[in-house]
């Protein structure tokens, strides 16, 4: 073996301190970890907050999951429902077939939506429905006549998905940065962070400048070119949970209607009761025009 490469003491094979490929004898499986050289506990049942080990360590699940388990682990109930949709049938595509559940589905959360939201589009997962969100705000603006209309605004600290569309509309530069030749420019204004207040204001005292740098990036980029613009709720996965000010979302709507861009809420991790209600942004009474809804929905 060449004098540069050498095992190390968790058993990998390393070539100036960088990681060329596993060969980890600690974890002793295939498995590509988030953290290679972490070794993970194996899960091995869960229920209610509760997540077992293999080796009967009790964990309190207290995100569930990645906000995905809004209800508790072992609910009878869902279990029951996918194996009798299981035993009817595995998958229908949507571009021959509809279902009932499917029916059935879409029609329960119109009811648990702002007004106005009619109509439901199923996907696969939070990343995919974010980047299938600015499609259709991009179709919409074509078939309207207004096919310069494509750029889409979003957020800095903010979090919209994995996949490259959607980690160009984040705002964590973390998450970001390695991928940044491969992700298109989009413009970003900045969040709605009270504690940290990018205008070095108190909330009793600013009047709405996060909501208006809306607007001032709207006319730096030219409104006849902007699509849509992109926020969560209460952000989450970036910085723990930030909760505008009142009047925050109002602004952002008035903003929205009178530029003629969409607002889409982007309610992967606040929707379906997460916040104590069904929508996060129903604590503000506004209705965006399109809303992006998974993790608990599809638990």
């Amino acid at each position: 073996m060449d004098e540069e490469w050498r095992h190390d003491d968790t058993g990998y094979l390393t070539r100036q301190k960088e990681v060329i490929m596993f060969e980890s004898k600690a974890l002793g499986d295939h498995v590509f970890y988030r953290v290679p050289r972490k070794i993970y506990p194996k899960a091995d049942r869960a229920e209610g907050v509760y997540i077992y080990d293999t080796e009967g360590k009790k964990y309190i699940d207290g995100s569930g999951g990645a906000a995905v388990v809004g209800i508790g682990h072992g609910i009878k109930e869902i279990t029951e429902a996918m194996f009798q949709q299981a035993e009817r049938i595995s998958f229908a595509h949507s571009s021959h077939f509809t279902s009932q559940s499917a029916i059935d589905l879409a029609s329960k959360l119109v009811g648990l939506s702002p007004k106005g939201l009619n109509r439901v589009y199923f996907l696969s997962g939070g990343s995919e429905a974010v980047e299938t969100s600015i499609k259709l705000a991009r179709q919409y603006q074509v078939e309207r006549g207004k096919p310069h209309k494509y750029k889409v605004i979003s957020r800095w600290t903010s979090y919209h998905g994995n996949t490259l569309g959607a980690l160009a509309l984040s705002g964590h530069t973390v998450r970001r940065r390695y991928y940044l030749p491969l992700i298109q420019h989009t413009p970003h204004i900045v969040p709605a962070y009270c504690y940290r207040c990018p205008f070095g204001l108190r909330p009793e005292k600013c009047e709405l400048e996060c909501a208006l740098d809306l607007e001032k990036t709207l006319l730096y980029e030219g409104p006849d070119f902007v699509s849509a613009f992109i926020a969560e709720p209460i952000v989450g996965a970036t910085a723990g949970a930030l909760v505008p000010k009142d009047g925050y979302f109002q602004k952002i709507r008035e903003i929205c209607d009178h530029y003629d861009i969409l607002f889409i809420a982007d309610e992967v991790m606040t929707g379906i009761g997460r916040t104590g209600k069904n929508f996060g942004v129903d604590h503000w009474g506004v209705v965006p025009d399109m809303i992006v809804a998974a993790k608990g929905l599809s638990s």
